[in-house]
């Protein structure tokens, strides 16, 4: 469940692509397992942090049985993240397990803490924690490419992924129906060779994701929903609108879409 958990955490971002600003947001997704409705439901929240250009992320899964939550403070610029903290922290299970992440970048270095250790290692440049690994995506696919690479630093490895659009895809959200593309990510020396996870970005969102599959084995299948959501509204065709229409066009009502 935890690696379940952490895989979609790599996903939550929402960012204007190509913009000096964010804009802030908040959504709530549903997780299921093999087509079944779970009871970990997860919010994300983007907002302003204090400083120029700086942003606060929150990603927070939890149920009865668990919670895990994950925190990104980074500065926006150029159409780049750079990480300033990065904190994970997971408990259910019996199990209380975190990381504590500091970022400096003159010379680049990250500095961690966990339940069991401390330690520090130089890290590549361009390294991004892993709750912003897709920012750097929604800038490229914006320009019309269709696939990038980035790194990563989480405790104490450095990993390389690979992402590429596959498909094209119309699928239901609570802001309707919404034209995606279909991204995988690739990963380097995976020796499960069914593995998968893909992505649906919808780029009148600014290449937000709306929904997530995780394909572990043939007998075990995770996906990620978006059951609502709050934020800047969706490129559409022009039409004309109503006062009302303007009027809560910011707020969707939740959706309970099926698993797919």
């Amino acid at each position: 469940m935890r690696q379940l958990v952490l895989c979609f955490s790599l996903i939550f971002l929402c960012s204007q692509a190509l913009a000096d600003t964010l804009a802030p947001f908040a959504a709530e997704f549903r997780i299921y397992v093999n087509k079944l409705p779970t009871p970990v439901k997860a919010d994300l929240v983007l907002e302003p942090a204090e400083g120029e250009d700086n942003y606060h992320m929150l990603l927070k899964a939890k149920s009865f049985l668990l919670t895990n939550t994950e925190e990104s403070f980074f500065q926006w610029r150029d159409c780049q993240p750079r990480t300033s903290r990065y904190l994970h922290e997971f408990e259910g299970f019996g199990q209380h397990r975190y990381h504590r992440m500091s970022f400096q970048w003159a010379p680049p270095r990250v500095h961690n803490v966990s339940e069991d250790d401390k330690e520090s290692l130089d890290i590549p440049d361009n390294a991004l924690d892993e709750l912003t690994i897709l920012l750097r995506g929604r800038c490229v696919f914006s320009t019309g490419a269709d696939q990038y690479s980035v790194t990563s630093v989480y405790g104490d490895r450095v990993r390389t992924h690979h992402f590429a659009v596959v498909d094209r895809e119309t699928i239901k959200t609570p802001l309707g129906e919404l034209d995606t593309l279909l991204v995988e990510k690739k990963r380097e020396g995976d020796s499960k060779k069914k593995r998968r996870t893909l992505f649906w970005v919808a780029p009148s969102l600014d290449y937000m994701v709306v929904k997530a599959k995780h394909i572990e084995s043939t007998f075990l299948k995770a996906e990620l929903i978006m059951t609502d959501y709050k934020g800047p509204d969706p490129d559409r065709q022009p039409q004309a609108a109503s006062s009302d229409d303007n009027a809560t066009a910011t707020q969707a009502k939740p959706v309970m879409p099926e698993a797919g």
